[in-house]
């Protein structure tokens, strides 16, 4: 039952979002990165994490590109039969890779683990879940790591409770291009 309510919200969540227009997601995802660089844990992280968009998700490019400039270690994931974190090195290095999300052509490995990782999702929760694309990638890639997570979506994506799986991941904060959700005690 869980696995039909969880298609059936990324499924009508997903038909919103791909019909957003290029200006939508430059205005949104510009204030989205606004919200993040205020962010007391993005600040401080000397390696942040951060996904290569696909489709109409919260485009990174100048999350990525500000980052670097601030001095941050970026890396980004590739997956294969789980996510692992590579090195960051430009935008022309990237190439498809799984499920058509860009990867770096070079996998250059990383120096050390992100402090922070920015997670995409396709509807999350006030509860600080999400769901994805199903498959789990990052709910295993966070059973060995301690990254702070933060969820990055439109504000239209967050529902205020989710259907869940106990395998499912929490996340630390979710960050909107109209708020910022902290877990309630």
């Amino acid at each position: 039952m869980v696995a039909e309510e969880k298609n059936t919200l990324r499924n009508n969540i997903l038909k919103i979002r791909d019909s957003l227009s290029p200006e939508d997601i430059s205005r949104k995802s510009k204030a989205i990165e606004e919200r993040l660089f205020e962010d007391e844990f993005f600040k401080d992280a000397g390696t942040v994490a951060v996904y290569i968009p696909k489709g109409n998700e919260v485009n990174t490019k100048s999350i990525i590109e500000r980052a670097l400039k601030e001095g941050k270690e970026v890396l980004v994931p590739v997956t294969n039969d789980e996510i692992s974190m590579c090195k960051f090195v430009s935008f022309d290095d990237l190439i498809q890779g799984k499920f058509n999300v860009p990867e770096p052509k070079e996998k250059v490995p990383k120096d050390h683990a992100a402090q922070v990782v920015l997670v995409p999702g396709v509807v999350f929760g006030k509860c600080m879940h999400r769901i994805g694309y199903g498959k789990g990638y990052y709910d295993k890639y966070f059973k060995n790591s301690k990254a702070y997570r933060i969820g990055i979506c439109y504000d239209f994506q967050v529902m205020e409770k989710l259907p869940k799986h106990e395998h499912d991941i929490p996340m630390n904060r979710i960050i909107t291009d109209k708020r910022l959700i902290k877990p309630t005690k």
